[in-house]
């Protein structure tokens, strides 16, 4: 029998931030999305793209979207 998992903790208000450094936008990213309802998931990740890539530029926003995305999705 495979153990529950443990809840994951809620994200605090400061890693809701949008950070200053890239090394930290995939930690926002994840932050963000656990925070978001399953029926809001949609509109959290636009959002999250868009403040992303006006901060760091498309390119980066995208990898660490599809890096996070490979991850949190599947462990919804």
């Amino acid at each position: 029998m495979v153990p529950d998992q443990a809840p994951r903790p809620a994200p605090t208000a400061a890693a809701l931030e949008l950070p200053a450094d890239v090394v930290d936008l995939e930690g926002w990213l994840v932050a963000v999305l656990r925070q978001a309802p399953a029926e809001g998931i949609f509109a959290a990740v636009a959002r999250a793209e868009r403040l992303a890539a006006e901060r760091f530029g498309a390119k980066e926003a995208v990898t660490a979207l599809r890096r996070v995305l490979s991850v949190e999705l599947a462990n919804r």
